[in-house]
């Protein structure tokens, strides 16, 4: 076969590309090496100079999911309580038949810890549906302690610190509600700002609160629809304007409200049942209210005054509870709470009763007799509440001439917070 030959002019110029090619490449693997070792070095610097990892964070259950940072610096609880209730209801006339329905009474979301450090804690609890309505945000507050002291700055909405019945949570009772007499006080949540001793979890000794808050009587978390119609003179058609549901007043009537008490023993003041059962523990306290009337004089103003009792021995408790009240332009009027707990087995089964009396519209007064039997299995956050009782209104209607037949109620409600 015949030899084939590189022509001349092509032999030297592919002689000096095969040199070219390798340093090429020597020159690409010391590039690689080089970066691999740049980038080692940039990685080791980076972590040299990151900050601390993050606090670890603690995870446990009290009642509710509990998130804390290992320094206790910051803590959130998270709870979901629930209670879900049978109600048959019976007037004692004649030809009355039962009313009976299942309903869910409280479905609620809270959030509390504090941030930064424990003197800075806060609380958010949130309706998901209450008696059926719709959710709506029930306490949204900051608590300051100033300087170190024991004197706490509140700021936002929450309970008023006024009559102990009202200050128990609804999910630490006894019985399926709170008394009549609750109502009759004007008690419930409202926007203010308070200085306190940390007065809701009894501190042994003395314990304080006062503050200014929007009104009068409480329940302003519950939102209100206001629908206002206006007639057309011209067409003489009506138009009606719902606006949307809002917890704000329209005009600010502030009211002073203030409360002292006194704690002996270590007793769970605004918990009712005597679930941790011991020797005897007491607490004792009043309260105050004025409606400020805008300063409109003396004569304007309304006023509520109550004294309050709590004892709790060996898995008996006795509440007592004593208000009146005296609004601008009326007579004062007084009501009165009497109400008994024991565990026949401990910290398992409670039998409780109670009775109040509370005023209604005219010298008529509305009475309140119940008898209760609770099961518990976990404290207040898994337990089983029935009660069975009569309400029964006074005197004789104005209007009518006639008098009130007694009612008759039986309730039984489960309850449980996650």
């Amino acid at each position: 076969m015949a030899e084939v030959t590189e022509p001349a002019s092509v032999r030297p110029r592919a002689r000096l590309l095969r040199p070219c090619c390798a340093d090429l490449g020597t020159l690409v693997a010391i590039w690689a090496n080089t970066m691999r070792t740049l980038l080692a070095v940039i990685s080791l610097s980076s972590v040299l100079a990151a900050p601390a990892a993050a606090e670890p964070v603690r995870v446990s259950y009290d009642k509710g999911v509990v998130l804390e940072t290992e320094d206790g610096a910051y803590r959130l609880k998270l709870a979901l309580r629930n209670q879900f209730r049978f109600e048959s209801t019976r007037p004692t006339g004649d030809g009355a038949e039962f009313a009976s329905r299942v309903y869910i009474p409280r479905s609620r979301l809270q959030l509390e810890g504090h941030v930064f450090a424990p003197d800075t804690r806060y609380k958010v609890e949130v309706s998901l549906g209450d008696r059926g309505n719709f959710g709506y945000l029930r306490d949204v507050y900051v608590d300051q302690r100033l300087a170190g002291s024991p004197v706490w700055l509140r700021f936002g909405q929450w309970k008023r610190p006024f009559n102990r019945q009202e200050l128990v949570s609804d999910f630490a009772s006894e019985l399926n509600e709170r008394a009549i007499t609750a109502e009759f006080v004007g008690g419930g949540r409202d926007l203010g700002v308070a200085v306190h001793n940390d007065y809701e979890k009894s501190p042994d000794g003395l314990e304080w609160a006062a503050g200014v808050f929007n009104g009068f009587s409480g329940g302003s978390d519950r939102p209100g629809l206001a629908t206002t119609c206006t007639e057309d003179p011209a067409t003489m058609e009506l138009e009606c304007v719902t606006p949307p549901p809002s917890t704000f007043p329209g005009d600010f009537g502030p009211a002073v409200v203030a409360r002292v008490g006194w704690n002996h023993g270590g007793i769970k003041g605004y918990s009712e049942g005597d679930l941790e059962g011991g020797p005897l523990r007491l607490a004792i306290g009043a309260g105050y209210k004025v409606d400020l009337a805008d300063l409109a004089g003396a004569d304007e103003l309304s006023h509520g005054v109550q004294a309050d009792a709590m004892l709790k021995v060996a898995g008996f408790d006795l509440q007592l509870g004593l208000y009146l009240m005296k609004l601008a332009g009326a007579d004062a009027r007084a009501g009165a709470l009497v109400q008994a707990g024991y565990f026949v087995i401990p910290a398992r089964a409670q039998v409780a009763a109670r009775f109040a009396v509370a005023p209604t519209t005219g010298t008529r007064e509305q009475l309140e007799a119940r008898a209760a039997f609770d099961w518990y299995w976990q404290g207040h956050a898994w337990k089983l509440v029935s009660d069975a009782g009569v309400l029964q209104e006074t005197g004789d209607d104005p209007m009518t001439g006639l008098g009130a037949d007694p009612v008759l109620q039986v309730r039984v409600m489960a309850q449980l917070t996650l």
